[in-house]
């Protein structure tokens, strides 16, 4: 009897014991349901996210940017997963000058993209932008590894090298884009910008009339007319070209200081003093600090001056001289002086010559 009793006692388990064992086993059926609870939760916030990042690319494209940031950035409080919010959030800041964050953005997007190619040319061109020519090219070998016929990847490549005045490597990786692409409006501008800087402006041109046979907006596209009117005066047809330069003054967005400033240059050289002074004017109301806009301010004085002195010296080629002090410096408009060689012309000195009349045409 006894060993009956210790028998049972053994093979019977305590009421505790099995309360456990119950407790573990629901612990264990309940897991998969918990972790699909979650996994549904998560996936809920992302659909979230994607929706609001789809509203806030159609209010880019609505040219409505503060909208397109605040939806961005609700997509990524609902999910910092989603890699279309940090896209979007990323051209918004990029966009107001917030330029390092914007950066942070593009990049986490192209982490959770799997660098998409897409999102990785244009964190390389934010990288050039911002003076790093090696990541830039990085980012661009690192499409072209995978695909040869991105046109992007090749344009963003021969910008580092434009960047670096690498013309015949720029020129490569140009033709290499415009072939996969032809009507590549950014890279045939690019290429039409080379041949001025290497002397060819008949090549500009024409590269700038095909442009134009593609897409008839080119003809009033500021940047072309810039460099259609610099190749003009390179080829001394000054007339066209101070037409083409008055029309892409008109048309040149304020923001584009170093266009503006590349204009004012070009008017001064042929000798279209006062659409230069025109031109400068929408500089100075907004860059008043800026050096080479004071220095293109002065320089602008001066040949004013020089053009109401009909007794002002000129050099052996007829081009007027720099009115110079008793040092022999060339005084500026702010009581600064300039030290240059003596019998330094001006910048647009060629022009500066007796039939001076025509330039107060305009």
């Amino acid at each position: 009897m006894l060993r009956f009793n210790l028998k049972r006692r053994i093979s019977e388990p305590s009421l505790g014991t099995v309360w456990f064992w119950v407790f573990v086993c629901s612990l264990v059926a309940l897991a998969p349901g918990c972790r699909t609870f979650v996994h549904r939760e998560s996936n809920s916030q992302l659909v979230a996210a994607r929706q609001l990042s789809l509203r806030g690319a159609d209010a880019m494209q609505r040219s409505r940017p503060q909208d397109a940031e605040m939806l961005f950035s609700e997509a990524l409080r609902n999910s910092p997963l989603d890699e279309r919010a940090h896209w979007g959030y990323a051209t918004t800041l990029w966009k107001r000058g917030d330029r390092q964050r914007a950066i942070e953005h593009m990049r986490e997007a192209v982490r959770l993209s799997g660098r998409n190619p897409e999102y990785a040319v244009r964190l390389g061109e934010m990288n050039l932008d911002m003076g790093d020519r090696k990541a830039a090219r990085e980012y661009a070998l690192s499409v072209l590894s995978a695909n040869r016929s991105n046109a992007e990847a090749w344009a963003l490549l021969g910008d580092t090298h434009q960047s670096e005045r690498d013309w015949p490597a720029a020129l490569e990786c140009y033709h290499r884009a415009l072939l996969i692409r032809s009507d590549y409006s950014r890279v045939q501008l690019s290429v039409a910008e080379i041949y001025r800087h290497t002397g060819r402006p008949q090549r500009t041109l024409a590269a700038l009339d095909r442009m134009t046979d593609l897409h008839a907006s080119a003809s009033t596209d500021p940047e072309a007319l810039l460099i259609r009117g610099m190749a003009l005066a390179d080829l001394d047809r000054n007339a066209e070209a101070a037409e083409a330069l008055a029309m892409a003054s008109e048309r040149m967005p304020n923001d584009r200081v170093d266009k503006q400033i590349l204009l004012v240059h070009a008017q001064h050289r042929i000798g279209e003093l006062v659409p230069a002074r025109m031109t400068l004017g929408k500089l100075i109301a907004s860059n008043t600090n800026n050096p080479e806009v004071k220095r293109l301010q002065s320089m602008l004085d001066m040949s004013f001056a020089h053009l109401s002195d009909p007794n002002a010296p000129r050099g052996r080629d007829g081009s007027l001289l720099a009115i110079r002090d008793v040092d022999g410096k060339i005084p500026l408009q702010n009581g600064a002086t300039n030290s240059e060689s003596p019998n330094t012309p001006l910048l647009a000195s060629p022009m500066l010559n007796g039939d001076s009349a025509g330039w107060l045409r305009r």
